[in-house]
């Protein structure tokens, strides 16, 4: 056998395990960008959900609670391509102070809910299960705080 043959063999080996390698390589890169808009969007919502909660408990009444989680989301904007903003799911707020008159044992609170998609840009699959419903995922994050109203005696 000649040199020159087994150094030819030898690269043909290097170069098959190199490309086997680098396919290995780019799904775990798309993987780890899949994570990452995901952990992102999860973060943004929670962030915008905390925001909102604590904001409408500052309000007076239900409408200017609502009107204050909703401006208080406005700063947590996303990119809207991978990760939309975050919304006030109007459905699930609750606003309630008991009419100024808390049953012994309760306190006054408001609950507020967030939701946020979640485009997954390159969408992978093993056996079957993948990210989310058609690559989009969606958040959803409740926070309950408490209503204090303070008032000053003078």
């Amino acid at each position: 056998m000649k040199i020159g043959n087994r150094r030819n063999k030898e690269r043909g080996h290097t170069l098959v395990e190199l490309s086997m390698l680098s396919v290995l390589f780019v799904i775990m890169a798309v993987l780890s960008l899949d994570v990452g808009y995901v952990l992102m969007g999860s973060e943004v919502n929670d962030r915008a959900c905390r925001d909102a909660a604590r904001a409408a408990a500052q309000g007076d009444n239900y409408a200017t609670a609502l009107r204050l989680a909703q401006v208080a989301v406005i700063p947590h904007r996303a990119d809207g391509v991978y990760v939309s903003s975050p919304t006030v799911d109007t459905a699930q707020f609750t606003y309630q102070d008991f009419g100024g008159d808390p049953p012994p044992n309760e306190s006054p609170f408001v609950s507020v809910t967030t939701r946020a998609n979640v485009r997954i840009p390159a969408p992978i699959f093993f056996l079957g299960s993948g990210f989310g419903q058609n690559g989009t995922m969606q958040f959803s994050k409740t926070y309950v705080f408490p209503i204090v109203k303070t008032q000053l005696f003078l």
